[in-house]
């Protein structure tokens, strides 16, 4: 009896050995996701668990009910059934079941880590993260290359303080309502905005003289290995220069010719009564203005992937540069 019982526990050690617990297994992945009002003027934040033991969990929206499918893995892909509700003229109608397949990705990125899951047919992914903090997770390499740029000794994500920031204001960006922008206090020629007033969320650099074009233009198609598209000159802004576009990495090298461009303005200015006079002196002297600036280029870079990073783990708060 007892050698029976030394041999069912020997199987049953052999067998929880050889079913190897992965990412899915180990950790359950939360998603977060918007729900917007009838007008989408407004919007409201929420998270849930979507994989968690090796299964997708879907909410009906027509019972409020949780449905459980186990997940099939192979390779860089994940197969399962999904639970959809139908929605039609703002009512709700029926629950469907249909196949899905996406591709995904776990990384550790900015010390967090993260599920990106992707359609096969599509550029948009969406972004997990865990219940947990400060776990271990195996990283794959499926589908998402991450690429980071420095420029300016600030890489996208890195971490700052908004008391080593001068000229520091509300950042215009419509889709990020939580961001400021400032520039370093050693250095005014780059712009940063930030996230949650402790993160860079994008870079700028200003007045790159011409002669060190070249060299930025050959490490950028060095590092994400494509040709940029040239900005050729013309009317009415003379802009020139290179944009590149790979894989969420946006990176802008040009030059605005405003002096050119005012310069047009006053000579195709025609007359000589008080108005067109008063025309023609105003573009000149914006000309004159403009004329040591237009000389110069910037550089400006966004990472979506990056970003999109920052804003699910960033906390939502609305910041200001005047009252916090």
């Amino acid at each position: 009896m007892k050698n029976n019982i030394t041999i069912l526990l020997i199987i049953t050690i052999m067998f929880s050995c050889s079913k190897k617990q992965d990412n899915f297994s180990k950790y359950e992945w939360i998603l977060h996701y918007k729900e917007y009002n009838e007008d989408y003027s407004n919007s409201t934040s929420h998270q849930r668990v979507l994989f968690k033991n090796d299964s997708i969990f879907c909410l009906s929206e027509l019972t409020g009910k949780t449905t459980r499918f186990p997940l099939i893995k192979k390779d860089s892909l994940i197969i399962f059934k999904e639970l959809f509700t139908i929605t039609r003229k703002g009512e709700k109608q029926k629950d469907t079941i249909v196949n899905d397949t996406l591709l995904y990705d776990f990384k550790n990125i900015f010390n967090k880590a993260l599920l990106i899951i992707r359609p096969l047919k599509s550029e948009y992914y969406n972004i997990l993260t865990t219940s947990k903090n400060n776990i271990e997770i195996e990283e794959t390499n499926n589908f998402l290359s991450i690429i980071n740029f420095k420029i300016g000794g600030f890489e996208i994500g890195d971490s700052v303080s908004i008391e080593s920031l001068k000229n520091v204001k509300d950042a215009d960006n419509f889709d990020v309502k939580n961001l400021l922008i400032g520039n370093p206090k050693n250095n005014e020629n780059i712009e940063l905005e930030i996230i949650d007033r402790k993160y860079v969320y994008s870079i700028k650099q200003k007045n790159i003289e011409k002669s060190q074009t070249k060299n930025i233009v050959e490490i950028i198609n060095e590092k994400i290995n494509i040709t940029p598209v040239i900005i050729n000159e013309s009317k009415p802004f003379y802009t020139n220069g290179f944009e590149w576009n790979k894989n969420g990495i946006e990176i802008k090298l040009e030059n605005n010719n405003m002096y050119q461009h005012y310069i047009d303005i006053a000579t195709e200015t025609k007359g000589d009564d008080i108005l067109s006079i008063s025309r023609q002196t105003a573009a000149l002297n914006l000309a004159n203005k403009n004329s040591e600036k237009s000389k110069y280029y910037e550089l400006k870079y966004n990472n979506s992937i990056l970003q999109e990073i920052l804003k699910t783990l960033s906390l939502g708060k609305t910041q200001s540069s005047i009252i916090e």
